[in-house]
């Protein structure tokens, strides 16, 4: 018995099913029978072992309140009181945001109301995934872990060489992917025929799927007539079944401007091809309107990872092909209110780095170092629609 696939589903039900089936400790899974009762540097030091050495393996879920006995099988549920339990889930989010370097993505904090006999309390369930930003290492000791059978274990130089290798070459699988769909996309070989013209590639890939720990059956949408989210004002189609896995065309008078592909391995891919706007006879790329456009698709995409039990973790490519045939609009140069200049790309096409999101973060916040990038490659400043906090406010 393990618990269930996404953490806030966990439930007295399931640790009490823990205990009465002897679930044993392992690899993916460890037991404390109740936290630290003062955060001192060694309980901060053991904590954060914990969760790195999931981290750099192959992630698990780490219980308090939940005992052992001497074969590492739980025993007994104990819950434990606080004064409140969001101010302990807070403080245990900060420490997964603070001692660990580089940030450990996606761990989620959960507590489960739990009552023995007399005493009233919670169990605090914590998933982390199996990371593919790493290695991690604590920064109160400033070691590296993994977890090693039962154990978490320090790990050597060459150990640690090994994972960073292991860092490379999953993100270079992603750069390789996307290549090979930018190559197919430049060429036509796409599910629905697209006019010739500038067209903005977007590509959301989870973490998680990165890793190979994503498989979508494509199915789900044509079963459920669930819709695949597309760029811009105009609506999908229904969704078709490809060997790639699910896409939906955009819907228009004629040729559709656009598509999203579902693939089956979990990533997504969305193109939107760009029209002359107002009296501008090139294609535009609206300043304000697009960034607009990919955050709502991405928080579409996060939806329905939702729906899957997928991480929200998320790398995020923003590409513009054929871009000296376009132009973007922004801020007017001399700051006339209500007024935009319009500027040119300076090469064919404007291949962003990727950007992580964070599944704590808001979606205009994580993609601001693409809007600034895709900004001044057309010789603006940066992406004008950021408050002074680094929240997107678009008009």
């Amino acid at each position: 018995m393990t618990l269930p696939t996404k953490v806030t589903d966990t439930n007295r039900t399931d640790l009490d099913q823990l205990v009465a089936d002897r679930v044993t400790e392992g690899a993916h899974l460890d037991f404390k029978r109740q936290l630290p009762t003062t955060w001192d540097n060694e309980a901060k030091k053991r904590f954060i072992a914990d969760l790195v050495a999931f981290a750099n393996a192959g992630g698990g879920d780490l219980v308090f309140g939940v005992d052992e006995d001497s074969s590492a099988a739980a025993s007994a549920v104990v819950p434990q009181v606080f004064a409140s339990v969001d101010a302990e889930v807070r403080r245990l989010q900060d420490f997964v945001l603070e001692l660990a370097e580089p940030r450990l993505p996606g761990v989620q904090v959960h507590p489960v109301a739990a009552t023995v006999g007399a005493v009233a309390g919670h169990c605090i369930v914590i998933r982390v995934p199996q990371s593919w930003a790493g290695p991690h290492r604590s920064k109160v000791n400033w070691h590296f872990y993994v977890r090693d059978g039962l154990r978490n274990r320090q790990l050597d130089i060459p150990e640690v060489k090994a994972l960073f290798l292991r860092s490379d070459s999953q993100a270079q699988r992603m750069r390789d992917f996307r290549a090979e769909r930018l190559a197919k996309i430049s060429t036509g070989q796409t599910p629905v025929a697209l006019p010739v013209a500038p067209k903005l590639v977007v590509h959301v890939i989870p973490t998680q799927a990165a890793l190979g720990q994503a498989h979508i059956d494509p199915t789900r949408y044509t079963r459920g007539r669930q819709a695949l989210p597309v760029i811009g004002t105009l609506p999908a189609s229904p969704v078709s079944l490809n060997l790639d896995g699910a896409f939906a065309p955009i819907v228009a008078n004629g040729a559709p401007p656009g598509y999203t592909q579902h693939f089956r391995q979990g990533y997504f891919e969305a193109v939107w091809k760009l029209t002359p706007f107002g009296d501008v006879p090139k294609p535009v790329l609206p300043g304000i309107a697009y960034e607009s456009y990919v955050n709502q698709f991405i928080g579409s995409v996060r939806g329905q990872l939702s729906q899957l039990d997928i991480n929200q973790d998320v790398a995020v490519f923003l590409s513009l092909l054929d871009a000296d045939q376009a132009v973007l609009t922004g801020p007017h140069d001399l700051g006339i209110p209500g007024a935009y200049s319009t500027k040119a790309f300076d090469r064919k096409d404007v291949l962003l780095p990727d950007v992580l999101i964070e599944a704590s973060s808001s979606v205009g916040r994580g993609m601001r170092p693409a809007y600034d990038l895709m900004c001044q490659a057309a010789g603006f400043e940066g992406s004008p629609n950021y408050d002074q906090t680094g929240e997107w406010k678009g008009k």
